[in-house]
């Protein structure tokens, strides 16, 4: 069995052929990884930020509640003597 020059050739370049292309997919594979990592990072990042932002939200809502209930306790404190007031006001006038 006898090979011919041509045929060599076209050996020779298909061979060239399947490690340039394995050497591209590599190239292409290791930049997914490095993005891919990159994306990681940047995901733990904003976790934490939201994790900070839910907190802050959660203590300025407590905060707000805790004024609402303070703020109907001083209504009603002064409805009770507005209401004693008037009570003593009516039995002075009779």
């Amino acid at each position: 069995m006898q090979i011919s020059i041509d045929t060599m050739f076209h050996i020779i370049g298909l061979i060239g052929t399947i490690i340039g292309v394995i050497w591209y997919v590599s190239n292409i594979i290791s930049t997914l990884k490095t993005d891919l990592s990159n994306s990681n990072q940047l995901n733990s990042i904003q976790d934490k930020r939201i994790q900070e932002l839910e907190a802050r939200i959660n203590d300025t809502y407590k905060n707000c509640r805790d004024g609402r209930v303070k703020i109907w306790e001083d209504v009603n404190a002064s409805k009770l003597k507005i209401a004693k007031l008037e009570g003593i006001n009516k039995q002075d006038t009779r």
